[in-house]
């Protein structure tokens, strides 16, 4: 059986489009299962801006269906798990906007630590998220967010690590540190 999103007998009519390169802005066709194209012009490969991994977070063939994947590509998928994780984060805190916003400065402050180092964000992001929660808080937002065990383990790991009034550098892992 063929995945139905890939399958070109279910698509309609927005499955084929044009967005224009982020380099030279000549308009590129893309269809919705490219995962990028090289540009017509400058003849650099640009990802997919509609390319979407929300598939991939739950089927078991996601990884024969999708194939390897441009660099671009697979950060847009830690993306989702990134998204998944912020969204079962305000689930468990609910009103505490207070928490929420503490929360979402020092994720972005060690995002841009990341960014910076050009290093993946891997359980650096997710940790950061998951710090000033208590143990059950962690444990639901990590079930809601349906974390894969291994991540999940790994994230854990890494906050058992932090000491306690730890700075956005200290939730970059020791190969992100070189």
């Amino acid at each position: 059986m063929r995945c139905p999103g890939q399958d070109t007998r279910y698509w309609k009519e927005d499955a084929i489009f044009e967005a224009p390169c982020p380099f030279c802005g000549t308009e590129i066709e893309f269809f919705k299962d490219d995962t990028s194209r090289k540009c017509p012009s400058c003849g650099r490969a640009v990802p997919n801006p509609r390319m979407d991994f929300s598939c991939a977070a739950y089927c078991k063939y996601a990884e024969q269906c999708l194939g390897s994947l441009p660099p671009e590509l697979l950060a847009q998928r830690g993306e989702l798990l990134k998204e998944r994780v912020g969204l079962a984060l305000k689930g468990v805190l609910k009103d505490d906007f207070a928490r929420l916003e503490k929360i979402l400065k020092l994720v972005q402050q060690v995002e841009a630590l990341l960014k910076v180092r050009q290093s993946s964000p891997g359980p650096s992001i997710m940790a950061a998220y998951l710090y000033p929660l208590t143990d059950e808080e962690r444990e639901e937002v990590l079930e809601k967010a349906n974390v894969p065990e291994v991540l999940r383990e790994e994230i854990l790991g890494l906050l058992k690590t932090l000491p306690s009034e730890p700075q956005p550098e200290d939730f970059l892992k020791e190969e992100d540190h070189a």
